[in-house]
């Protein structure tokens, strides 16, 4: 299928900064997404949100790290997030759900797509739609060997699903975990990618929802290969079994809803409405 070019901009870069002889430089190494919430009660307005895995945000505790976004006017920009003013927050009630959530509104001068949650595939509209395995699916996230210097050229995969598990899965940091699989090359820097999932509603359309993130891979290691030989000792090397595991889309819902940041949604909503409420003499 041809994917949209417009959908690789709700992706983002995060990195670190460590240091490079007498200077220092930012090593990026994991994908982000942006979404929006639209507000219950303020007209128009949306409350943005990014995106990872737990796994990728938790490497950010205690320490400043950066956001990589594209401009409206070509190029890209590093946004510092300060350790002391970001809050993410995780899964209420499942530690396994692999998946983080911070509050972020880029700037206007910022080239970037929020997917609204009305995209997001929950396992009740999924039973709905007839989704299931088969399915076309891809992801956009960072490719490690080709990050773009200039601004960030995120990659498309493609794939499909080819398990909706009955049961939770094993996973070797989150035990069992509640997740899709999808046959599908995932690579280191691509965790907290969004994976996309294709509704196919006729021959001549689709739409397209958002199935979760990614979370990881397996790998068969070189002893288990038959007639593999080791080229180089000092090389690591395995092989990706071609399946990835996904965090369902659900997940993000559940912690966007979370007590803490619904109280804040209402809050904000309040304050505005507080300054912008007609009063009786404006009538």
């Amino acid at each position: 299928m041809r994917v949209p070019d417009s959908i690789r901009k709700c992706v983002v870069y995060l990195g670190i900064e460590i240091p490079d002889g007498d200077t220092t430089k930012i090593i990026w190494g994991g994908t982000g997404f942006l979404v929006g919430m639209p507000s219950e009660k303020i007209p128009q307005a949306t409350f943005g949100y990014l995106v990872t895995a737990h796994h990728v945000a938790i490497k950010f505790k205690g320490r400043d790290f950066f956001i990589r976004v594209n401009l409206k006017d070509g190029g890209s920009f590093n946004l510092k997030a300060p350790k002391d003013a970001v809050q993410w927050f995780f899964h209420p009630n499942d530690a396994a759900a692999d998946v983080a959530v911070c509050r972020l509104t880029p700037p206007d001068k910022v080239d970037f797509l929020g997917l609204p949650i009305s995209m997001f595939l929950t396992e009740e509209n999924r039973k709905a739609k007839g989704i299931g395995i088969g399915n076309e699916v891809f992801i956009t996230g960072l490719f490690a060997h080709h990050k773009g210097n200039a601004k960030n050229i995120p990659i498309v995969r493609m794939g499909n699903v080819a398990m909706i598990s009955e049961e939770r899965v094993l996973t070797k940091d989150y035990g069992q975990m509640e997740a899709y699989l999808i046959e599908l090359r995932s690579t280191g820097g691509i965790s907290g990618s969004p994976v996309f999932v294709v509704e196919e509603i006729d021959p001549l359309d689709s739409k397209i929802h958002l199935m979760g993130l990614i979370h990881g891979h397996w790998y068969i290691h070189p002893e288990t290969i038959i007639d593999y030989t080791i080229q180089d000792a000092g090389t690591k090397a395995g092989i990706n079994v071609g399946v990835a595991i996904v965090t369902p889309a659900s997940k993000i819902l559940d912690v966007l809803n979370c007590d803490d940041l619904a109280s804040w949604r209402q809050k904000a909503e309040a304050d505005w409405l507080s300054k912008n409420s007609p009063t009786p003499d404006k009538q």
